[in-house]
Protein backbone atom coordinates (compact mmCIF):
# COMPACT_ATOMS: atom_id res chain seq x y z
CA UNK A 1 0.00 0.00 0.00
CA UNK A 2 0.85 3.54 -0.32
CA UNK A 3 0.14 5.94 2.29
CA UNK A 4 1.89 6.63 5.55
CA UNK A 5 4.74 5.56 6.80
CA UNK A 6 3.66 5.41 10.10
CA UNK A 7 0.36 3.04 9.43
CA UNK A 8 2.94 0.30 7.68
CA UNK A 9 3.56 -0.83 11.10
CA UNK A 10 -0.35 -1.28 11.53
CA UNK A 11 -0.44 -3.69 8.84
CA UNK A 12 -1.50 -7.56 9.57
CA UNK A 13 1.53 -10.14 8.91
CA UNK A 14 -1.28 -12.92 8.54
CA UNK A 15 -3.61 -13.56 6.27
CA UNK A 16 -6.85 -15.83 7.63
CA UNK A 17 -8.87 -17.75 5.13
CA UNK A 18 -12.32 -18.31 5.19
CA UNK A 19 -11.72 -22.47 6.94
CA UNK A 20 -10.41 -20.29 9.95
CA UNK A 21 -6.47 -21.58 9.35
CA UNK A 22 -3.99 -18.97 8.87
CA UNK A 23 -0.25 -18.36 7.73
CA UNK A 24 2.24 -15.78 7.98
CA UNK A 25 3.17 -13.47 5.51
CA UNK A 26 6.27 -11.87 4.80
CA UNK A 27 5.78 -8.22 3.74
CA UNK A 28 8.20 -7.09 2.70
CA UNK A 29 8.79 -2.49 3.06
CA UNK A 30 10.07 -0.86 0.22
CA UNK A 31 10.59 2.89 -1.62
CA UNK A 32 8.46 3.51 -4.22
CA UNK A 33 10.05 2.49 -7.92
CA UNK A 34 11.47 5.75 -10.14
CA UNK A 35 11.73 6.05 -13.49
CA UNK A 36 15.47 5.50 -14.14
CA UNK A 37 17.70 8.21 -13.78
CA UNK A 38 15.05 10.73 -12.54
CA UNK A 39 14.83 11.58 -8.92
CA UNK A 40 10.76 10.92 -7.50
CA UNK A 41 9.14 13.21 -5.32
CA UNK A 42 7.76 12.56 -1.80
CA UNK A 43 5.50 14.63 -0.03
CA UNK A 44 6.00 15.14 3.81
CA UNK A 45 2.99 15.67 6.02
CA UNK A 46 2.96 14.74 9.51
CA UNK A 47 1.06 14.33 12.40
CA UNK A 48 -0.59 17.69 12.64
CA UNK A 49 -0.25 19.74 15.51
CA UNK A 50 -3.09 22.37 16.37
CA UNK A 51 -4.17 24.49 19.19
CA UNK A 52 -7.08 26.71 19.68
CA UNK A 53 -7.17 30.35 19.23
CA UNK A 54 -7.94 31.20 22.94
CA UNK A 55 -5.10 33.59 24.36
CA UNK A 56 -2.32 35.00 23.35
CA UNK A 57 -0.65 32.69 26.63
CA UNK A 58 -1.63 29.58 25.35
CA UNK A 59 -0.74 30.68 22.24
CA UNK A 60 2.76 31.11 23.16
CA UNK A 61 2.41 27.55 25.15
CA UNK A 62 1.75 26.08 21.74
CA UNK A 63 4.61 27.28 20.00
CA UNK A 64 6.75 26.32 22.91
CA UNK A 65 5.53 22.69 22.39
CA UNK A 66 5.95 22.58 18.93
CA UNK A 67 9.54 23.83 19.17
CA UNK A 68 10.10 21.32 22.05
CA UNK A 69 8.43 18.46 20.04
CA UNK A 70 10.79 19.10 16.99
CA UNK A 71 13.91 19.27 18.76
CA UNK A 72 16.37 16.77 16.91
CA UNK A 73 17.00 14.43 19.92
CA UNK A 74 13.64 14.50 20.75
CA UNK A 75 11.67 14.59 17.57
CA UNK A 76 14.33 11.31 16.85
CA UNK A 77 12.64 9.93 20.13
CA UNK A 78 8.94 10.30 19.36
CA UNK A 79 9.81 8.87 15.50
CA UNK A 80 11.30 5.60 16.67
CA UNK A 81 7.94 5.24 19.23
CA UNK A 82 5.62 5.84 16.69
CA UNK A 83 6.59 5.00 13.05
CA UNK A 84 6.98 8.61 11.74
CA UNK A 85 9.20 10.38 9.52
CA UNK A 86 11.40 12.35 11.38
CA UNK A 87 10.69 16.58 10.74
CA UNK A 88 14.23 17.70 11.22
CA UNK A 89 17.22 16.80 9.31
CA UNK A 90 19.39 16.74 12.70
CA UNK A 91 16.93 13.85 13.69
CA UNK A 92 17.36 12.14 10.22
CA UNK A 93 21.11 12.05 10.97
CA UNK A 94 20.74 10.43 13.92
CA UNK A 95 18.34 7.83 13.24
CA UNK A 96 20.72 4.84 12.71
CA UNK A 97 21.58 5.73 16.45
CA UNK A 98 17.79 5.15 17.59
CA UNK A 99 16.78 1.51 19.33
CA UNK A 100 13.84 0.46 17.86
CA UNK A 101 10.74 -1.38 19.55
CA UNK A 102 10.77 -4.30 17.02
CA UNK A 103 12.95 -5.50 13.34
CA UNK A 104 9.97 -4.11 11.25
CA UNK A 105 10.28 -0.28 13.07
CA UNK A 106 14.64 -1.10 11.91
CA UNK A 107 13.17 -1.93 8.21
CA UNK A 108 10.61 1.04 8.16
CA UNK A 109 13.32 4.06 8.90
CA UNK A 110 16.58 2.07 6.69
CA UNK A 111 13.78 2.44 3.46
CA UNK A 112 12.70 6.00 4.99
CA UNK A 113 16.36 6.98 5.28
CA UNK A 114 17.10 5.67 1.81
CA UNK A 115 14.04 7.12 0.23
CA UNK A 116 14.72 10.88 2.12
CA UNK A 117 18.25 10.43 0.47
CA UNK A 118 17.41 9.65 -3.21
CA UNK A 119 14.05 12.09 -3.37
CA UNK A 120 13.00 15.19 -3.81
CA UNK A 121 10.92 15.93 -0.46
CA UNK A 122 7.73 18.55 -0.68
CA UNK A 123 5.42 19.82 1.48
CA UNK A 124 2.03 19.48 1.71
CA UNK A 125 -0.18 22.63 0.03
CA UNK A 126 -1.79 24.87 2.29
CA UNK A 127 -4.55 26.09 -0.15
CA UNK A 128 -8.49 25.75 1.43
CA UNK A 129 -8.90 23.53 -2.11
CA UNK A 130 -6.17 21.17 -1.67
CA UNK A 131 -7.53 18.13 0.46
CA UNK A 132 -10.78 18.43 -2.17
CA UNK A 133 -8.93 18.26 -5.02
CA UNK A 134 -6.70 15.13 -3.82
CA UNK A 135 -9.92 13.34 -2.94
CA UNK A 136 -11.16 14.09 -6.07
CA UNK A 137 -8.39 12.53 -8.30
CA UNK A 138 -8.17 9.62 -5.73
CA UNK A 139 -11.97 9.20 -6.48
CA UNK A 140 -11.58 9.57 -10.30
CA UNK A 141 -8.14 7.19 -10.53
CA UNK A 142 -10.47 4.22 -8.32
CA UNK A 143 -13.37 4.69 -11.00
CA UNK A 144 -10.92 4.58 -14.17
CA UNK A 145 -8.22 2.15 -13.17
CA UNK A 146 -9.66 -0.83 -15.07
CA UNK A 147 -9.78 1.77 -18.06
CA UNK A 148 -6.40 2.84 -17.55
CA UNK A 149 -5.23 -1.24 -17.60
CA UNK A 150 -7.42 -2.17 -20.85
CA UNK A 151 -6.59 1.46 -22.72
CA UNK A 152 -3.02 0.31 -23.66
CA UNK A 153 -2.21 4.05 -23.44
CA UNK A 154 1.89 4.29 -23.87
CA UNK A 155 3.05 5.43 -20.07
CA UNK A 156 4.03 8.97 -20.88
CA UNK A 157 0.51 9.81 -22.67
CA UNK A 158 -1.00 8.12 -19.21
CA UNK A 159 0.93 10.32 -16.76
CA UNK A 160 0.63 13.57 -18.93
CA UNK A 161 -3.17 13.22 -19.17
CA UNK A 162 -3.61 12.25 -15.25
CA UNK A 163 -1.36 15.07 -14.70
CA UNK A 164 -3.82 17.49 -16.39
CA UNK A 165 -6.35 16.17 -14.57
CA UNK A 166 -4.54 16.84 -11.13
CA UNK A 167 -4.47 20.41 -12.67
CA UNK A 168 -8.25 20.51 -13.28
CA UNK A 169 -10.04 23.36 -11.16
Amino acid sequence: GIGSSAAILYYNDTVTYEDGTSEPMNLEILPLPAENGKKPYITQAGVGLCAYKTSSQKAEAAVIFAKWLTEPERNLEFVCQTGYMPVTNGAFDKIDDCRFKTADYEKLYAVLKKVKESSEVLSEQQSPEYYSRVYAFYDYLRNEQKQFILSNTPPEALAEGLWQKLCEK
